[in-house]
């Protein structure tokens, strides 16, 4: 028995002239715009707020990452060995700052996209940002991240609460929170660091709220990084 399959849809061709869209000037963003770059293909990356790496400039005064130097660094760019083997916060801006200056990426600050869409033609998309922009590229890439937004879990009796509930997104150090007492809801990497510089900033008494039993790991043993381990493995 003879199968018709339905001929596949064809697109008009993308014109050569219009850019790639990256949203996000944060380290995926930015690593996505070096490598188009380095193919060839003019990669335009938008950001709302007026630098780059504007989420990280946000983060808690003692943040480190928890990868090593070496394996934390973007394609094309090795982070400076003056760093230390684990980066800090401010460290690593200034790290995505260089990055961004060494590869002549085309960055655009203050611009917030609202909507993404077909062009009517089909042979793009179109993308609604602030100021009345209308701006038409061959592709988009989303590169918001995750630490865009904080979002505090709806609990009950949250409405009620009489005490400070605050999000880890508007912790900055320890200094506050002298001699109280304090409970950390989540033991990730944010959580646990943040509960050890509420212990070693004078905190009364710094409790943790664990879902799951975690997984604990010492970060490195006699020089050898546990992330080296788990690539390895």
């Amino acid at each position: 028995m003879a199968v018709s399959r339905p001929s596949p849809v064809r697109r008009p061709p993308v014109p050569a002239d219009r850019p790639v869209y990256v949203i996000g000037a944060g380290p995926g963003g930015l690593a996505v715009a070096q490598a188009l770059r380095a193919r060839g293909v003019r990669a335009v990356v938008l950001e709302k707020s007026d630098r780059v790496g504007a989420s990280w400039r946000r983060h808690y005064d003692r943040l480190h990452l928890h990868t090593t130097r070496r394996l934390s660094a973007l394609p094309g760019l090795r982070i400076p060995r003056r760093f230390g083997r684990w980066v800090s916060r401010d460290d690593l801006v200034r790290y995505l700052e260089k990055y961004a200056e060494h590869h002549a990426l085309e960055i655009v600050t203050g611009v917030e996209v609202h909507r993404v869409e077909r062009t009517g033609d089909g042979t793009g998309w179109l993308l609604h940002a602030s100021g009345g922009r209308e701006l038409t590229g061959s592709a988009v890439v989303v590169a918001t991240g995750f630490n865009h937004t904080p979002r505090l879990p709806d609990w009950p009796g949250r409405d009620g609460y009489g005490g400070e509930l605050l999000h880890a997104g508007d912790y900055r150090d320890a200094t506050p929170y002298r001699d109280r007492d304090v409970l950390v809801v989540g033991i990730g990497n944010t959580g646990a660091e943040i509960a050890v510089d509420l212990a070693e900033g004078g905190a009364a008494r710094v409790r943790l709220a664990v879902r799951t039993p975690p997984h604990i790991l010492r970060r490195s043993t006699l020089g050898w990084a546990a992330q080296y381990t788990g690539v390895l493995v």
